[in-house]
């Protein structure tokens, strides 16, 4: 099979296998092809080193990258047609000791918009966070790792709040969905349009609803909070181990306590868990690709920061006391919810113990 070949099949594999993203990375002896599938990469090909350029070069020709540079990072995108489905593929080249490798993103343009019962959110849960939106104005911060979910969850919100009578503005890096009825911004950071410079030009904008892709510095946050207190929803994310954690993330920032006291409203944590396949119930099968389990569902802890909370904030509090003030309000904790999908036979106590130690 030729490379063009190769290619074309690869991407059509990994797609219909639900990989979203694909690795190609040299090594010392053949060229070690792995696809990431419910976030856990799967080793599949191991192909030649004799075919290894060969196979880069035709990516890098396809993304419309510069197949002579071969010693500094590159990055560009193409677009496939599997099963009447478009696409977007997103390639990043990197020079690494045996040479370069290559990861490509897959982007479905025809994603399944989630409501947030779908995204696996409890009742508690769910009947908590619908409170938080449907307020007028405030903070609301949605936490966890990179690929835990959080835009997803932030788009089911959006279309929560999703009406005629609404003007929703949402700054996103990337745009991953198209939502109808909601004005939604690209970042574009080499033509000088941040997330901090994009925010302060919304705001001219008459918006009720802001949605801010990523909190990264402390402009962003600054302008964010001053949106919050001047009338606008802004609904937002961090990366921080629990909701709780969001507190001294801004804190460390340097944002004033008052301030953080005086703008957020709430936070949402979330991770994303394996289910066990209900083809073998755990045992690996060709439809889990001998994994064990197939699919993944959210997990969620929700606060609401009452008055309590706030003047605790405004004191600098502990982590550890902010933690246990809001589990005494019945907020149920990330380990306690995945805990009841174990109870439930939904996952296993070793994805459990996966998730729960690592955000410790």
């Amino acid at each position: 099979m030729d490379a063009a070949s190769y290619v074309s099949t690869l991407l059509e594999g990994a797609i219909r296998g639900r990989a979203s993203d694909i690795h190609i990375e040299p090594r010392l002896e053949h060229l070690c092809i792995r696809q990431r599938v419910d976030g856990f990469l799967i080793e599949g090909d191991r192909v030649e080193r004799e075919k290894m350029h060969a196979i880069i070069s035709r990516i890098k020709v396809m993304g419309h990258l510069d197949i002579g540079e071969k010693r500094l990072p590159q990055d560009g995108a193409l677009t496939v047609m599997v099963d009447e489905e478009r696409v977007d593929v997103r390639i990043s080249s990197m020079p690494t000791l045996h040479g370069e490798k290559i990861v490509l993103r897959l982007l479905r343009n025809r994603p399944e918009l989630m409501s947030l019962a779908e995204l696996g959110m409890g009742e508690e849960e769910q009947k908590r966070l619908k409170g938080l939106i449907q307020r007028p104005s405030g903070l609301l911060i949605v936490t966890g790792p990179t690929g835990a979910g959080k835009t997803t969850t932030l788009y089911a919100i959006l279309q929560e709040l999703n009406r005629a009578e609404t003007n929703l503005v949402t700054l996103e890096d990337p745009v991953e969905f198209q939502l109808p009825g909601v004005n939604q911004i690209q970042i574009n950071p080499k033509a000088g349009l941040s997330f901090a410079y994009g925010l302060r030009a919304v705001l001219r904008q008459d918006p009720n609803i802001i949605m801010v892709g990523e909190i990264r510095d402390r402009e962003t946050a600054d302008i964010a909070i001053r949106a919050a207190l001047t009338g606008h929803l802004v609904l937002t994310t961090l990366h921080t181990a629990d909701a709780s954690s969001t507190i001294t993330r801004f804190l460390d920032m340097g944002i004033e306590p008052y301030r953080i006291a005086s703008s957020m409203v709430g936070a949402v944590a979330q991770r994303l868990v394996r289910l066990i396949c209900r083809e073998c119930r755990g045992k690996g099968c060709y439809s889990c690709r001998q994994q064990g389990y197939l699919h993944r569902i959210g997990a969620f802890e929700v606060i609401t920061l009452k008055e309590e909370f706030q003047s605790l904030i405004v004191e600098r509090a502990p982590l550890s006391r902010l933690r246990q003030c809001f589990q005494k309000s019945g907020m149920r904790s990330l380990a306690d919810v995945i805990l009841e999908k174990v109870m439930t036979g939904e996952t296993s106590i070793a994805e459990y113990h996966r998730v729960v130690d690592a955000r410790d």
